[in-house]
């Protein structure tokens, strides 16, 4: 077996505005802000529960992103969400595909998928 080289990956959403995106996911999705780069702020990282890494970068381009959260219990984390007061949230549905999940967006348009596998 070939030795393991990789280590963890990041979604990058281009934004407008790194810093007051990432500031959006912290209060209304619960990631944590973890770093910060140039001045204005350029690039924006977060992280939640240390496996789920979304990074903002600064761009003048309107981009549309996707991203689909795996989750434990997505029940669990609708009800946390749902009390942070997200104006484009859906509920968990079961789906064809044999997921339950739900939609969030975010203020620029980007979705955020949150699911877990239904039996």
């Amino acid at each position: 077996m070939a030795e393991k080289n990789l280590s963890h990956f990041a979604v990058i959403f281009g934004v407008a505005n790194p810093e007051e995106a990432a500031t959006w996911y912290q209060d209304k999705l619960g990631f944590e802000i973890t770093f910060k780069w140039g001045d204005p702020v350029e690039y924006v990282v977060t992280n939640r529960e240390k496996s789920v890494s979304i990074h903002f970068s600064k761009t003048d381009k309107e981009m549309k992103n996707s991203i689909y959260v795996f989750c434990y219990d997505v029940d669990k984390v609708y009800e946390e969400l749902k009390t942070r007061g997200l104006e484009k949230m859906g509920v968990p549905e079961d789906q064809e595909y044999q997921m339950r999940d739900f939609e969030v967006r975010d203020p620029y348009g980007n979705q955020i998928v949150f699911g877990t596998g239904s039996d």
